[in-house]
This record gives C-alpha cells, sequence and structure tokens, in this order.
C-alpha cells in the first residue's frame, strides 16, 4: 500500500535529520560529554529526528577556535539542518562569538534547537532572548577570570602561589 503512505496498518513518516553539538571545559571530572550527547539523542528520538552527526569539543568556550565548532559550522553550511544542543553556552561563552555565529544560523536558516531553553529564532523576542543568553555567558566568562585573579594575586602574596604547573591548561611539557 505505498500509495497511501501506509505500512502494515502504521502511518509511515519521514524522520527530520539533525546534528548535535556538545562541549564540555578542560574540567573533565565534573562535566561529562557523553551525558549530554544522550540527553540530545534521547530529546532528538522521542521528537521524530534522526541525528546524522555528533560534533564534540573538549575546550573553553571563550574561543570559536575548537576544531568540533568549526566541522560543525563547515557542515551545516554544506548540509542546513537543525541543531541541536543542551544548552546555547555549548556553543560559546564569547559575546563576539555567538554574534557572529547569529549571523551564521540566521543566514544559513539553521534551525538552533537548546533543550534547557525555549528559543525560537523566527520570532523577535526569541531573538532578544538568545541575544539576552549570550551576553550573560560572557559575563559569566569575564566574572570567572577576574575571580581567578584575585586568587592568584592572594596566593602569590601568601606565598603560596608558583606558577603554573609543567602542562596546565592542555600545554605540553617540554622534556
Amino acid at each position: 500500500k505505498r500509495a497511501t503512505g501506509k505500512t502494515r496498518g502504521y502511518q509511515t513518516q519521514r524522520m527530520k535529520r539533525a546534528i548535535i553539538y556538545t562541549r564540555i571545559s578542560t574540567n573533565k571530572e565534573l562535566q561529562n560529554i557523553s551525558q549530554q550527547i544522550n540527553y540530545c539523542k534521547d530529546w532528538a528520538a522521542k521528537n521524530g529526528y534522526k541525528i546524522v552527526k555528533v560534533f564534540k569539543d573538549e575546550r573553553t568556550g571563550r574561543t570559536n577556535d575548537r576544531k568540533g565548532y568549526r566541522r560543525m559550522l563547515k557542515h551545516l553550511k554544506e548540509n542546513p539542518m537543525p541543531l541541536i544542543v543542551q544548552d546555547t553556552d555549548r556553543i560559546s561563552r564569547n559575546f563576539y562569538d555567538s554574534v557572529a555565529f547569529e549571523k551564521f544560523i540566521i543566514t544559513n536558516k539553521i534551525k538552533l534547537i537548546s533543550l534547557s531553553e525555549t528559543i525560537d529564532l523566527d520570532t523577535p523576542n526569541g531573538l532578544l532572548m538568545f541575544r539576552i543568553k549570550y551576553a550573560l555567558n560572557s559575563q559569566y566568562v569575564e566574572n570567572l577570570l577576574e575571580k581567578i585573579k584575585v586568587g592568584v594575586e592572594r596566593a602569590k602574596r601568601e606565598g603560596k602561589y608558583k606558577g603554573r604547573k609543567k602542562g596546565a591548561l592542555g600545554r605540553k611539557n617540554k622534556n
């Protein structure tokens, strides 16, 4: 009964294709990238999406110089489809990179699906909420960096800070 689109009494429905982007910062003990991926995949399955690719990064969101992020943008430019994220702060925590991302998804007609926020970029209010969110994401990083700076200065005054350990922040030891 192909003419009606029915198979064994069930209506067949073409699944929508989508991709997932996940990111964790450098502290792997407190974050779990698999948890993000599974959360997004579970939501996609319940909502009729077929995941065609998962992009991931284990790097700070303060920069868009991330391999998975760049590959995701390239894929979306060549194959426009919905992008599923657990939270918009997984995309970026840098204000200007977020502005560029907004322009990219609007220009390329990409549907952004954030599972922790209800943000519809097709509406003026949705765009406003997205912009507020990425301003807050950027402020979060700036506040965190300020707290770190104050803590390091205090530790130096107390003689407890001797500089970064070799290999800190993903840097290679030169031995």
